[in-house]
């Protein structure tokens, strides 16, 4: 064998055993990111199921407390059961059990014990358990817990454990392995810490979900070139005539490795060793956009941006990497055509000294499969969230009914003896021959009684007091890019921009991440809820550092504000949203002040509304301003 064939051949083997190796390594993790978010979003779908049964206990609970009669239990329960087909019975327990109600199977009515997870099993029906609190049962059925809806993903397995014996209650089956392939697994227990059911996922890793094809075309690709050099390198010792022959094969090899190259579907760019773009497929054309020509830098071109529930994106540490170095799950690709969510890794070549000659980067677009998982999710919440609306608002009827009974009867007796005391000093006033003394107690007592009245309603507002929060540094920037997050589906869904500025400068304050949160996530849905679906909608939240204090203004294009509700804007109970309680804006105001900063609202110079957030920068943070 000739020197030039055994290059060929060293060259062609490692470049095909790297490439092909970190090819394959790179889909089989996207196959196992693909199946463990799958299992996440099914095992977060169980949560919330399992978090809406105990919501349902919650209300069947308040609603006992607060003396409903059997009769209108017997009515919620019967939608919500209509609402949640897992709920498959009610009882209330005194101590007989009784059905509240109808139920698919025979319920028993004496007690049950609890197993060590804290779940009260049916002795006859093994799927079946109950949610108990106070003289409230809730039966589910765990097989209803899983939906045919739920199982998008058709080759693997899904399935729902009982605590401590571990036997299977529901679930899915998985398709058989092929052969040697490993096969990948999940285990959780269910986010409600009171229902501490047995998750797992079982996926089977297939051959078909490797891309073979594109590594045998790699292959095919790395072993054309070789020849063809070793064919020209052979064909300048021949004569003039053998190396024209030569260089007519070695164009028409190129070609078809051309073609070969440009039928992969995957994004393919190959860079030399100062990153400048080589060779790029029609697939990486068409992800990357027309900046993608050769020689140009292709850090330039390719962006990456982490988003908000990973770990940072370090660009420096993966363009330099002298290993394979794979993209961090959920990362984003920026181009000037916008953002998409990207899977892929980068792998680079060396030349036959060992040293760095190029690089390979694979890039694969999950968006669109991404986003009908999110679409499917969002769904869902939502239909959790109007939910949790209606049963957080009859949970404030029947705390508001409680509260109103008990301070009723607190000032009755006082109230009682000020008008009994108040009566008897105006019949001894008007008799000529009144006893001045008895006049003098009966005064006295009526502002006895009045002082007792103000400390019962002194100590009502002592209950109901917040508690004081642990201060700790806040990053504004951070809270602004997390309200975003937030809120996008909601501005999305009204047909208003929301634009978002933090400042380029870090601004770090003193006070509680989930109260300030809170503030701006109030006052953007305000500013949505003033300039829904109106043409040009636009809603800014911006954030500036203004010498010792930090502002963040939240700006519409809604009508502004009328004269009525500026006089009372932080009075509570003022609002004019048609179902609104009117205690946002006061709220917002109080956990404002409690982190030492101000919150104030006023017309848009240019219309609108304006509500600033002002707060004090963090000690150290004002000295370097």
């Amino acid at each position: 064998m000739t020197p030039f064939r055994r290059a060929a051949l060293l060259a062609w083997g490692f470049v095909t055993l790297l490439v092909g190796t970190t090819w394959l390594v790179t889909s089989a993790r996207g196959v196992q990111a693909r199946f463990e978010t799958g299992a996440r979003i099914l095992h977060r779908v169980l949560s919330q199921r399992s978090e809406q049964q105990e919501a349902v206990l919650a209300s069947l609970t308040a609603l006992t407390r607060a003396g409903v009669a059997d009769a209108a239990l017997h009515e919620y329960a019967g939608a919500m059961r209509a609402q949640y087909p897992q709920i498959v019975g009610v009882q209330r327990c005194r101590p007989e059990c009784v059905d509240l109600g109808p139920g698919g199977a025979a319920l028993p009515t004496g007690p049950l014990s609890p197993d060590p997870g804290g779940l009260r099993w049916h002795p006859a029906a093994p799927t079946l358990y109950a949610l108990t609190r106070g003289d409230v049962r809730v039966w589910v059925d765990a097989r209803r817990l899983f939906r045919e809806e739920d199982f998008t993903d058709l080759s693997s397995a899904f399935r729902l454990r009982r605590p401590g014996s571990g036997a299977v209650l529901a679930g899915q089956a998985a398709r058989p392995a092929d052969g040697p392939l490993p096969v990948l697994w999940v285990r959780k227990v269910l986010g409600d810490g009171g229902q501490p059911l047995v998750f797992e996922g079982e996926h089977p890793l297939r051959w078909a979900e490797l891309p073979l094809g594109g590594v045998a075309l790699f292959a095919l690709l790395a072993a054309l070139a070789s020849g063809g050099w070793v064919r020209l390198a052979e064909g300048r010792e021949r004569a003039r005539a053998a190396a024209r022959e030569a260089e007519r094969a070695l164009q028409a090899e190129r070609a078809r490795a051309r073609i070969a190259f440009h039928a992969v579907s995957e994004a393919l760019v190959v860079t030399d060793a100062g990153h400048r773009v080589r060779l790029a497929n029609p697939a990486a054309r068409a992800l990357l956009g027309d900046a993608l020509a050769e020689g140009r830098d292709l850090r330039e071109v390719a962006h990456f941006r982490a988003t908000l529930d990973q770990r940072p994106f370090e660009a420096g540490g993966f363009w330099g990497s002298n290993v394979p170095a794979e993209l961090p799950e959920g990362i984003t690709l920026v181009t000037g055509e916008g953002a998409r969510l990207v899977e892929g890794a980068l792998a680079p070549v060396r030349g036959e000294d060992g040293e760095g000659a190029g690089w390979v980067l694979v890039l694969r677009d999950v968006g669109p499969a991404r986003a009908r998982v999110v679409a499917a999710l969002e769904a869902s919440e939502r239909r959790r969230h109007e939910h949790e609306q209606t049963l957080a608002h009859v949970t404030r009827l029947s705390t508001l009914g409680e509260m109103s009974a008990g301070l009723a009867h607190e000032l009755n007796q006082p109230l009682t003896a000020i008008v009994s005391h108040g009566q008897a000093a105006l019949r001894m006033l008007a008799d000529p021959e009144r006893d001045e003394a008895r006049v003098q107690r009966s005064v006295e007592a009526t502002v006895t009684q009045a002082k007792r009245a103000a400390g019962i309603i002194a100590h009502l507002r002592a209950l109901v007091k917040r508690a004081p929060t642990q201060p700790r540094r806040v990053d504004v920037n951070q809270v602004l890019e997390n309200v975003a997050s937030l809120t996008a589906f909601d501005t999305d869904l009204a047909g208003v921009t929301l634009a978002v500025r933090p400042d380029s400068a870090p601004l770090i304050v003193w006070g509680d991440p989930v109260h300030l949160e809170q503030v701006l996530l109030n006052l953007v849905r305000n500013a949505v809820e003033a300039t829904r679906e109106a043409p040009g909608a636009e809603v800014c939240l911006e954030a500036r550092r203004r010498g010792k204090d930090v502002r963040v203004e939240v700006r519409d294009t809604g009508p502004g504000l009328t004269e009525t509700v500026r006089g009372r804007l932080f009075t509570p109970f003022t609002t004019t949203k048609p179902h609104g309680l009117g205690l946002g804006l006061s709220l917002s105001q109080t956990l404002v002040q409690g982190m030492g900063g101000d919150l104030r609202g006023e017309d848009g110079p240019g219309g609108g509304a304006v509500f600033t957030v002002t707060l004090p920068l963090a000690v150290g943070e004002a000295v370097h301003a």
